[in-house]
């Protein structure tokens, strides 16, 4: 499905927000990881304010000043961590923007981030810099889990998928990444009511009537998947809510991989009100592949095009 050198090329640059804080600390440690499974280089970065003033000499020495001491903190935050990385401090007017920047001027193949805070029993709990960095992104993005001893066990990778465009290629990126770090693939399709509709009979429509003709179609859709993924690869079709069995799921996996909202700009992340919950509530790292994404695999592998393009 994939040729060797997609699966050994993944991972050619990652990109990792450093902060300061335990979040950043995360997203070292599982960067490590990841460049220690794929064998890529690291390039940590610190997003320091970007703050204007009215006279330009006295501008010029406070963000020199401001520069050495994102540099200072991000060179002492590496060493700490025992991590061999490429520093880069740099201004910028938000965080999202300045690893935008940076990634898609190194044309980086991943951006690792770390949650700004701990949640309930150590999930992940994403703040405004993490929904940042997310929304609008060009490339993959990586919210790691909060305070794991082991930041990556490498085994199970979760994917949700319901055949959308933006599913097919959070499918492909979980495939790929399958077999660069020898892990399986497990598929969720989740069978659930439109929104908008009682569970009963509303506009004419008996939904739970057509529960089991919406289960026996996520059922297709999880086979078809497997059969493509092959290599191992499991999954499942459920009744509920994608949203709750995704959070459910990732607790039993180590990486949950997720599309984007299929809506806005192509080539763009859009992080949607359901993935915006899953990333909140999920018990393992979890990552948000771009829109476009797809188009580029489809276009080297036409024949994955209906299941797997991503």
């Amino acid at each position: 499905m994939y040729s060797e050198s997609e699966v050994t090329d993944m991972f050619t640059t990652i990109v990792v927000g450093v902060d300061g804080l335990p979040g950043g600390r995360d997203a070292l440690a599982l960067a490590q990881c990841l460049a220690d499974l794929a064998s890529g280089d690291l390039v940590a970065v610190h997003v320091h304010p970007y703050e204007p003033f009215p006279f330009r000499g006295l501008r010029t020495d406070v963000e020199a000043l401001a520069h050495e001491e994102a540099q200072a903190l991000l060179e002492r935050q590496l060493a700490e961590a025992g991590v061999q990385a490429r520093a880069i401090a740099t201004a910028e007017t938000s965080p999202g923007r300045g690893l935008h920047r940076i990634a898609d001027g190194l044309e980086a193949d991943l951006i690792i981030i770390g949650s700004p805070h701990r949640g309930p029993l150590g999930r992940v709990v994403a703040g405004d810099t993490a929904r940042a960095v997310i929304q609008g992104a060009t490339r993959p993005v990586l919210v790691a889990r909060q305070g794991a001893a082991t930041p990556f066990a490498g085994q199970t990778i979760g994917v949700g998928y319901d055949g959308s465009p933006e599913s097919r290629a959070a499918l492909a990126w979980a495939g790929r990444f399958a077999l660069a770090v020898g892990a399986t693939v497990h598929v969720v399709c989740a069978a659930e009511r439109p929104q908008g509709f009682s569970p009963s009979i509303s506009y004419g429509i008996n939904w739970v009537a057509l529960a089991p003709e919406r289960r026996e179609y996520a059922e297709t859709l999880v086979a078809e998947a497997v059969a493509e993924l092959g290599n191992g690869a499991t999954g499942e079709a459920v009744v509920g809510v994608a949203r709750e069995e995704l959070v459910r799921v990732s607790e039993h996996v180590d990486l949950l991989v997720l599309g984007s909202r299929g809506y806005g700009p192509v080539r763009r992340a859009l992080l949607g009100g359901s993935a915006d919950r899953i990333v909140h509530a999920a018990a393992c790292p979890v990552i948000v592949v771009p829109r476009g994404d797809h188009e580029d695999h489809a276009a080297e592998h036409p024949a994955a095009i209906e299941v797997t393009a991503g």
